[in-house]
């Protein structure tokens, strides 16, 4: 088939458009439509809710315990947990040096409780009795480790007095006392030679992964506490 197409104006056929005598009427319901209609239900429903609730519920007051600024003497505690830390490691690594074979075989710790007495920690379920036994004997022995012990678990009580949760070391999240310095430290696990042990126990016998570990969590309470303690000493924990 041919198309042509052309840019010429063809006008209509028939222009115009002869009005029809024939008159349009709607055609009456059937009587099955009418029925159908009077029976129909509602497209919706609409039910009257409750009155509409607020969206923002009321403010509810929060007391938030903050915490302690870190002490302007925390530089001087320190140098003093330095100087302690410095001192219990040389007389710990004595300690073992001397140890017997049978015993320096044996994973141990120990650690000095608040009354001072030594605690043996069996940390990897080698030691029976009379090991226990003997190395609390051994560590009676070690002149120069109790005092060493004694110095360092005070000088670290004061550095996390001294310091702050928020601010300085961030130390003072933690409370520490002499009553809970023996379940927090290992003292022997704190001065273990990198590659003696694996990476993850390596780790774990670290300063600050002891702390944070084993360390009681301070509150609102325990900061009290400790600034009541405190009290009667020439010592601020406060800024």
């Amino acid at each position: 088939m041919a198309l042509t197409v052309s840019s010429a104006y063809v006008p209509p056929a028939n222009p115009v458009l002869t009005a029809s005598g024939q008159a349009i009427a709607p055609a009456p319901l059937t009587d099955t439509a009418e029925a159908a209609l009077a029976n129909a239900a509602p497209a919706a429903v609409y039910h009257p809710s409750e009155a509409a609730q607020p969206l923002a519920q009321p403010l509810e007051a929060i007391d938030t315990w903050v915490g302690r600024s870190a002490s302007p003497e925390l530089p001087r505690f320190e140098k003093l947990f330095e100087g302690a830390q410095s001192v219990l490691k040389a007389a710990v690594e004595r300690f073992k040096a001397a140890l017997p074979a049978d015993l320096a075989g044996k994973k141990f710790g120990f650690t000095v409780e608040a009354d001072d007495r030594w605690k043996v920690i069996d940390t990897a379920g080698q030691l029976s009795r009379a090991d226990i036994q003997r190395l609390t004997n051994l560590l009676n022995q070690a002149s120069d480790l109790k005092p060493a012990a004694i110095k360092f678990r005070d000088a670290t009580i004061d550095l996390l007095d001294a310091d702050s949760p928020w601010s300085g070391n961030l130390m003072g999240y933690y409370s520490l006392t002499q009553e809970n310095f023996a379940a927090t430290f290992d003292l022997a696990a704190l001065f273990n030679r990198p590659g003696s042990l694996p990476p993850k126990e390596y780790s774990a016998g670290l300063f600050i992964n002891q702390l944070a570990y084993k360390g009681q969590v301070a509150t609102r309470e325990t900061e009290e506490a400790m600034l009541a303690r405190r009290a009667a000493q020439r010592f601020s924990a406060q800024a």
